[in-house]
Formats: C-alpha cells, structure tokens, sequence
C-alpha cells in the first residue's frame, strides 16, 4: 500500500567528485620529489635548470587541475538548485547524477496509452496524487492554476492520478472545477513504484532531454514565493 506523505524520495547518491581533488594533485607531490632531485644535482647546472623548469610546470598544472574540479564541484547543479530548499520547498531532493525519465505508461483524456517520454521537449512537472489522499486533493488546484502560468514557458503539468477506477479522479475533477491540467490516471497503481517514491503526493521535475532535475515529497502552494524563484531558475526567461 502506498502512504500519503510518507516518503521523500530516493536516497542522494554521493557526487564522486569530492575525491577528485586528492587525485587531481599527484603533479604537486611528484614536483616534490623532483625538487628532492633536484638539490643532489646541484653541480650540474643544465640539469638543475632543466628540473626547476619541470618543478614550476607540474605545480602550474596541478594548481590548474585543482581549480577546476573545485570549481565544477561549487558550480554543480545539484549545488545550485539545492539553493532554493526552504519554505514551501523545504522537502526539495536532487539527486546526483541526474537519474534519466523512466518510460512509463499512463491514460489519458480520452483512454488512451501515453508514455511519460512522450513530453520530452519540454519541462515537465510530474505530480502523482490520489483521490484518497487528502494532501494530495488539497494540492491539485494550486497545480491546475500553475499549468495556466507556465504553458507558455515551455513547461507541462503532468498530474497523474493512482485511482483504481478512473472515474473517482473525473468526478474530482468537476467537483473543483479543474480547467487546465489533463486527466491522467494509471488504474495498475504501479506508477510511483516505478518512480522509487513510496508516499504521496509526489513532485518531480524533469529537464526538455527528460532528466530529473528535483523532486519534492509532500503538497506544496504552487503559487508561493519560493516555487517562483525555483521556476525562474530553471525555465527559460519570458
């Protein structure tokens, strides 16, 4: 049985870079040993000079090496987006590196198989709900109301409803009066499964080339301050 707001999603992967530093530096520790050479070859001048050469050039490319990786390391976009885990996206999760859009299937409007890849192209907000779970229908307006703001950034809210019967999901729908966001549903109820994800509502943003950029557990004010910053960040200016 799946739980209402229960999980947070996939563990974090620790980034591999963090150990790149100490092995970036093998050209500082080698200038080193050269310099110990260096200083018994003392009388031989040419040689010296040669080996001082290579000492200043090794210590250049590691100190350059270094920097790099420290840079990649601060500039990350898991770093970045981390930035905006506060507020109303205080659950906000990234995980590295970018797990790749899943191909999964799920009904559509009119009863027909979708796949998840087939809204590669854009960003898209992928939001599994239930109409059982109360966070999760107390959330659905708030997203309909974002599809109608973010349409026209080359951005789509795919709600997809785990409903054993379909028809629980289009009752809802009229009942609030929802306007912008499509009916999907997956009556299977082994979506989430898929996605890794044990508890609803699940929000999880994925990139035009389909990767996952962060993922939130829990209901969130889609309309808050803190959704627009995010959203300013990653979508592509007006």
């Amino acid at each position: 049985m799946i739980a209402c707001i229960m999980s947070e999603g996939l563990s974090e992967n620790l980034p591999p870079h963090i150990f790149c530093p100490l092995f970036l530096s093998w050209p500082l520790f080698l200038s080193w040993e050269v310099f110990v050479m260096a200083q018994s070859l003392a009388p031989h001048s040419k040689m010296l000079t040669f080996l001082k050469v290579t000492i200043r050039l090794m210590m250049f490319f590691g100190l350059c090496a270094l920097a790099y990786v420290l840079l990649q390391s601060c500039s990350s976009p898991k770093a970045d987006l981390l930035r905006f885990s506060k507020g109303e996206l205080k659950r906000l999760k990234v995980i590295d590196p970018m797990p790749v859009q899943p191909s999964m299937k799920f009904e559509g409007a009119d009863g027909e198989m979708i796949n998840l890849k087939n809204f590669r192209g854009d960003y898209v907000l992928l939001n599994v709900w239930a109409t059982w779970c109360v966070p999760c229908v107390a959330e659905i307006p708030s997203l309909d109301i974002l599809q109608a703001s973010v349409e026209s950034r080359g951005m789509k809210v795919v709600a997809v409803a785990m409903e054993r019967h379909r028809v629980d999901a289009e009752s809802f729908y009229k009942t609030v009066n929802i306007k912008n966001l499509s009916l999907y549903s997956d009556t299977s109820m082994s979506f989430a499964t898929k996605l890794g994800v044990k508890g609803l509502p699940i929000s999880i943003f994925y990139d035009p080339q389909g990767n996952e950029l962060a993922r939130i557990a829990g209901d969130v004010d889609w309309q808050s301050a803190e959704v627009k910053n995010f959203l300013n960040a990653i979508l592509p200016t007006q």
